[in-house]
């Protein structure tokens, strides 16, 4: 016969291996989920804006507004900008290519900065301002799309490419509702 101590024992023996077994599936189900939000992360979602109203001068007397639903900074490569925004981009390069381009918020850790805003004329007429830093070791260019108030459809537009470690500064008269910089690339 077993006594009741070595009953006990036995017992406790199986508690301890079915915490060690439950400790140890704990563990590897909080390491799964870590690397998950690692690859979610990796995956990074594009970042919105938040709603908000469009307004544009077009002269001494008339505006220009429009209500901006949820636009991404960037999506798929094409950056979306809209007066009054400052934000950074972060460039993979490989092999002399841009491989990806993602918003980055923090303009110290930004491969380029960007800043796009509606300066008044002392005529009452405004100018659209696009300054572009180039924090890179590489010459930069770009397609570009813009959207003009009270006009239809999508015009295309240049910019000027933007050396290493220089900025580019591009003007338009024209009261632009959004400007898209597409094909982000390296000058050659």
């Amino acid at each position: 016969m077993n006594s009741p101590v070595a009953a006990v024992s036995g017992v406790l023996c199986r508690i301890k291996a079915i915490l060690t077994l439950l400790v140890f599936t704990l563990f590897m189900s909080v390491a799964f989920a870590a690397d998950k939000n690692d690859a979610t992360k990796a995956a990074e979602e594009p970042v919105f804006r938040e709603p908000f109203t469009l307004r544009l001068h077009v002269d001494k007397e008339h505006f220009y507004e429009q209500k901006i639903e949820k636009i991404p900074f960037v999506h798929q490569g094409d950056v979306y900008l809209l007066k009054g925004d400052e934000f950074g981009l972060a460039l993979e390069i490989k092999d002399n290519a841009i491989v990806s381009v993602k918003y980055q918020p923090n303009l110290k850790k930004a491969d380029v900065t960007l800043k796009f805003t509606q300066e008044i004329m002392a005529d009452g007429g405004g100018m659209m301002l696009l300054n572009i830093h180039n924090n890179t070791k590489v010459k930069l260019n770009a397609d570009v799309l813009m959207t003009v108030a009270g006009q239809k459809g999508v015009q295309k537009t240049n910019i000027l490419p933007v050396p290493p470690s220089m900025s580019g500064f591009e003007s338009w008269p024209d009261p632009i509702v959004q400007l898209v910089l597409r094909n982000i690339r390296i000058e050659k």
